[in-house]
């Protein structure tokens, strides 16, 4: 079988700053946050290897 690195450090990165850019969004009331929303949940389920 074929081993393939998995970069789930980076992915948790990811996710740590894309939740503290949402709580920034929601704290200065910007009006397109929910276009953070992708980013967080595509590298949390990339960090816990689901996908």
């Amino acid at each position: 079988m074929e081993q393939t690195k998995k970069y789930r450090g980076l992915w948790f990165l990811v996710f740590l700053l894309s939740t503290a850019g949402l709580i920034f969004a929601i704290y200065t009331h910007w009006e397109w946050l929910t276009l953070i929303l992708p980013f967080q949940t595509t590298s949390f389920v990339k960090a816990l290897d689901i996908m």
